[in-house]
């Protein structure tokens, strides 16, 4: 039996998309999101603490959806720098969104991008979808080759086959010898 040497790789937990959302539940009160920001990230987007965030929610089909925008003078949510031994990074609290589920969800990092108007995009993680509005079952096409069946009248497949005639012949025969020529 051969052995072959390992490759170790260890990556930071600080190494991801730049952008994460958690939602933490109390004892009493529901889920509270949280947005946590790497210190790259806000240097890329122009935030620093206490800027204020116009932030807006997605609904009906872009429920999932996440939009940021810095306006200081507008802005719902406060950006705020926190600091530990392990590294420094800013966090916004949106506080309960009852748009989304009620349970302690970790950390996941969201894929995000800037879009017009000063606009951030973030696709919230996969907890988001099970709230979604439920979309029409998209109609399914039939396979190539299968030909509808089409309900036939409940008759006799002998009298079919037999040649037999139809029901009810002798009343028609009899009103057709009651006719004059």
């Amino acid at each position: 039996m051969a052995f072959v040497k390992a490759t170790i790789q260890i990556v930071s937990a600080l190494i991801g998309t730049g952008i994460k959302v958690s939602l933490r539940k109390g004892k009493v009160s529901g889920a509270k999101m949280s947005i946590g920001v790497s210190t790259a990230t806000a240097k890329q987007l122009d935030w620093a603490d206490g800027n204020k965030l116009e932030v807006l929610i997605g609904d009906g089909e872009h429920h999932g959806l996440l939009r940021l925008r810095k306006n200081n003078s507008a802005g719902q949510a406060t950006v705020e720098k926190r600091e530990t031994a392990k590294g420094a990074w800013f966090q916004v609290q949106l506080g309960n969104q009852p748009a989304f589920v009620d349970r302690a969800e970790p950390a996941r990092w969201c894929q995000w991008e800037k879009v017009e108007d000063g606009w951030v995009e973030v696709v919230l993680p996969r907890w988001a979808d099970e709230t979604a509005p439920r979309k029409a079952p998209t109609p399914q096409p039939r396979p190539l080759g299968e030909v509808p069946t089409v309900p036939r009248n409940r008759q006799s497949v002998t009298a079919s086959v037999m040649g037999d005639p139809p029901p009810g012949r002798r009343e028609m025969l009899a009103k057709m010898g009651e006719m004059k020529p």
